[in-house]
């Protein structure tokens, strides 16, 4: 799933292991004796995936079709998970989503999101 989340989103592999929290280490002996992420390391990959998917939907839902057309959401993924928020104590999306709690958090400013684009209309 890394991998596939590095391709996505034109990343390198070890800074998506990096952003999701899964070492480098870890990752290279699971992968040379082709077994899968430890269940704590499948659950930051999902909730990533989760993240990723509400933020599409969102734009989807809020935003022009023809400007979403060239808009990059992949990329935008990528950058909003790096940024600092308010909401989250000043720490990044992609750090929350290490813990169950930090997936919560990131959850819940996801549906104050979309509930304030749907009262811009």
């Amino acid at each position: 799933m890394v991998k596939v989340i590095a391709g996505a989103t034109g990343e390198n592999v070890l800074s998506v292991m990096d952003m999701i929290g899964v070492s480098q280490s870890t990752f290279r002996r699971r992968e040379a004796c082709n077994e899968t992420l430890p269940a704590v390391a499948g659950h930051r990959v999902m909730g990533f995936l989760r993240v990723a998917a509400s933020l599409r939907r969102l734009s989807e839902e809020s935003g022009d079709p023809w400007l979403l057309k060239s808009f990059d959401l992949e990329k935008w993924v990528i950058r909003w998970m790096r940024e600092r928020l308010a909401e989250l104590c000043g720490r990044t999306p992609a750090e929350m989503l290490r813990y169950p709690e930090g997936q919560r958090a990131v959850e819940q400013v996801l549906e104050r999101m979309r509930v304030g684009c749907q009262h811009d209309y």
